[in-house]
């Protein structure tokens, strides 16, 4: 966890963080008895089976398995780090957080960055009241206004003019007395070959990158139709862009998230085109869950960002030929995040912007009600790539095919997909699921592995005698200092749970708080952490003895454990036999009877 606040802070501001009222300004939460239900905002479900209590101050979902505190919550739901995640909750309980303990190389980069964001956002107002106002953005005014954007679309995505000479800008940052080495780091003017600097955007309309704070971060600039040549230029290509910075970097953010992120998640849905006016014109009709992303094919950042808002994706890129190649890179990526895609097709000659403007709103949304699924897409692509009259093109259209139907973890939905592609190449099915089985996709096997080593535990297959005095702990904290002179981490045959008793114990002998959504900002461990919420979300009966229930679980403990030593001598003692070693055998034996005794003795003490 990071250390930039003290424990204090961090603690205060989960006792003043409300988790149900938390949770609820999100997703809408039903009473449920002591607890709250709704259905998971972490994975699609009927049934509901995401709880939240309010006595515990923790959620956790039963069919997924993720669960935390207040904290957890909003850093998995906004995807943002923990420091964002205190500075949001601080903000919304009306916590002034400190300043954080930092080194000197952070203080320095948060510093840079903190100046970066102030000059892109008074460049990003410079450009805007350019556009608004001056004489010589008169005919920008009127190419926006021709294109079809209004006035007021101007205004909400901050759209700007850059003027003509070569130093408007580094003039005007001056004159705020931003330093010449801030305004060069900031990528926003360039180098002379003798000495100075002249601006980088001249003379283009701005669209200014807005990052998912509403901070001005990174420009796309675009000439101006029939100025393709300017002063000192030889030619000037239609669209230029900011350079990386250290706020800015292009795969990892998606032109209007800003202004699209809430109709988004209100629609479950997400429309991705490629270019600026690609994401603006359709807005202007009234479609507003439209992202880009900013002229290239869609990254894993992107496709991040996309998730925090929802799992469904329509693509609709050009419909020449980059346009497809960069709808297929980005089908594979889609896939491989297990996000429903479908692909809309633009009619030819069109793009977003010229569809919106010449059909409107209706059809635009036709066109996306009539989106491929990625998979009639992808072979929809390949027959029209290849013949498939041929056994060159068939056999071709099988190569790509087959290691993308093998991307689908369904399994009906492989076997759906191969009898789809036999009977459109007019091969042998059970010749085809045969190849399917030898093909070999990329990552295919690490991706298994990947996400068989996330899957949350199952409390079912830990011993219930451990599952039951974790529960106690997390329930009753006083109980733990009764316990930790009875039991010991290593009495536990289940790692993750042997690793969360040594932390409680260690937190009280520390005289540190314990409650479970306290316990859960300290713990690096994901799964622990969705153990500890499963357990202190479980609803167990009251009971009338409790003193008898926690002698009973502590004598399992000890019985179970030595059942689970002797199963393992007995495997060595195999070995030791084996292999002829007797005086490791006879150690062995000994062991094993010490043990049997001491189990039958545990066995007794139990029953009686």
């Amino acid at each position: 966890m990071p250390k930039l606040f003290s424990e204090n802070v961090i603690n205060e501001v989960i006792d003043r963080s409300n988790i149900v009222e938390l949770i609820s300004s999100y997703i809408p939460l039903k009473r449920a008895g002591r607890n709250y239900k709704s259905p998971c905002p972490f994975h699609p479900e009927k049934t509901p089976s995401f709880i939240v209590s309010a006595d515990k101050q923790i959620f956790h979902c039963f069919g997924c398995g993720v669960g935390g505190n207040a904290l957890s919550f909003v850093m998995q739901y906004e995807k943002v780090n923990f420091r964002e995640a205190l500075e949001i909750l601080a903000q919304r309980s009306g916590i002034t957080l400190p300043e954080p303990d930092k080194n000197d190389f952070q203080r320095s980069r948060e510093d840079i960055a903190k100046n970066l964001y102030a000059l892109y956002e008074t460049t990003s107002v410079f450009f805007h009241t350019n556009l608004m106002n001056s004489t010589e953005a008169q005919s920008t005014r009127m190419y926006l206004q021709k294109r079809g954007i209004s006035k007021e679309t101007a205004a909400k995505f901050r759209l700007g003019y850059s003027m003509q000479g070569w130093d408007a800008l580094i003039k005007h940052l001056k004159s705020k007395d931003v330093s010449l080495s801030l305004i060069e780091r900031s990528g926003l003017v360039v180098a002379k070959e003798d000495s100075g600097y002249y601006d980088r955007f001249r003379n283009r309309i701005m669209f200014p990158i807005i990052d998912i704070k509403d901070r001005a971060i990174g420009f796309g600039a675009r000439v101006l139709p029939g100025q393709d040549k300017a002063e000192g230029d030889n030619s000037q290509p239609k669209y230029i862009n900011s350079p990386e910075t250290p706020i800015y970097s292009k795969s990892k953010n998606l032109y209007g998230l800003i202004q699209a992120k809430e109709e988004i998640r209100k629609k479950d849905q997400a429309i991705v085109v490629e270019g600026y006016l690609d994401m603006i014109l359709p807005f202007e009709t009234g479609i507003n869950n439209v992202v880009a992303s900013l002229g290239t094919a869609l990254t894993i950042e992107q496709i991040h960002l996309i998730k925090r808002y929802t799992n469904h994706v329509v693509m609709l890129y050009d419909a020449d030929l980059a346009g497809q190649l960069a709808t297929m890179r980005a089908l594979e990526l889609l896939i491989k995040e297990d996000m429903d895609v479908r692909v809309a097709a633009l009619p030819k000659g069109h793009d977003p912007d010229t569809y919106a403007r010449q059909f409107g709103k209706e059809k635009f949304l036709d066109m996306i009600e009539k989106a491929k699924p990625i998979f009639d897409y992808k072979l929809s692509y390949l027959l029209s790539k290849y013949d498939p009259r041929t056994t060159i093109g068939k056999d071709k259209i099988v190569r790509e095919i087959l290691p993308a139907i093998k991307k689908f973890q369904n399994h009906t939905l492989r076997t759906e997909y191969v009898r789809i592609t036999a009977d459109k190449l007019k091969v042998d099915e059970k010749a085809l699921l045969e190849d399917l089985k030898n093909t070999k996709e990329n990552d295919y096997e690490n991706e298994k592995t990947e996400s068989s080593a996330l899957e949350h535990y199952k409390l079912t297959e830990i011993p219930i005698t451990e599952r039951m005095l974790v529960k106690l702990m997390l329930d009753e904290i006083h109980l733990v200092d009764q316990l930790r002179t009875q039991i010991e981490p290593s009495d536990f045959v289940e790692e993750k749970l042997r690793k969360i008793v040594q932390f409680i114990f260690d937190f009280f002998s520390q005289g540190r708080d314990c409650k479970p959504n306290i316990l859960m900002n300290y713990l690096d461990d994901e799964e622990a952490i969705n153990i500890i919420s499963e357990l202190a979300a479980l609803d167990i009966h009251d009971c009338p003895d409790k003193e008898k229930l926690i002698t009973d679980c502590v004598k399992r403990l000890k019985r179970d454990k030595h059942t689970y030593r002797c199963k393992q001598l007995h495997k060595e003692i195999q070995t030791a036999q084996s292999n002829g070693n007797g005086e490791i055998l006879n150690k062995l034996i000994l062991e094993y009877n010490t043990l049997i005794k001491q189990r039958s003795q545990l066995n007794g003490k139990i029953c009686n």
